[in-house]
C-alpha cells in the first residue's frame, strides 16, 4: 500500500518526537494535516479535520489519548498508537489497535501505518 498523499493527524506531547514523526511522514509522502500535544486540542482536531489516519501517543502529559481514539473510531478514521507502553493499559475495545513501540524508525512507522489501514 502506498502512503503517498495520506492525510495524517499526529497526536504527540513530546516536541522532538512530534518533529521526528512529521519528518518521517513527509519523507513517506504523507501530508501532516495537523499536530496536537494536548488532549483538548487533539479532541477538537479529531472531531473536525479530514484525515485518513492518526498516530496517537497514549500518554499526553499524564492524560490518556483514548477519548481521541473513540472520536476517530466513531468517524471511521483509522489510527494507531505510538507508545513506549506497548499494549499495557489498552482497554478491551482498543485491544486490536495497532501499537508501534517507541523508539521506532521510518520503516517501522510505514509498516504500522499500512497494517492499521488494511486491518
Amino acid at each position: 500500500m502506498v502512503l503517498i498523499g495520506l492525510r495524517v493527524l499526529v497526536v504527540e506531547d513530546e516536541a522532538m518526537l512530534s518533529i521526528l514523526l512529521e519528518d518521517f511522514l513527509t519523507d513517506l509522502g504523507c501530508d501532516v494535516v495537523a499536530t496536537a500535544s494536548h488532549l483538548e486540542d487533539a479532541l477538537k482536531k479529531a472531531h473536525s479535520l479530514a484525515v485518513d489516519i492518526a498516530i496517537l501517543d497514549i500518554n499526553l502529559g499524564g492524560v490518556s489519548s483514548f477519548p481521541v481514539a473513540e472520536v476517530l473510531r466513531s468517524r471511521g478514521i483509522r489510527f494507531l498508537f505510538a507508545t513506549g507502553y506497548g499494549t499495557l493499559g489498552l482497554s478491551d475495545d482498543l485491544k486490536g489497535t495497532r501499537v508501534l513501540g517507541k523508539p521506532f524508525n521510518q520503516t517501522q512507522l510505514a509498516e504500522a501505518m499500512v497494517s492499521a489501514l488494511t486491518t
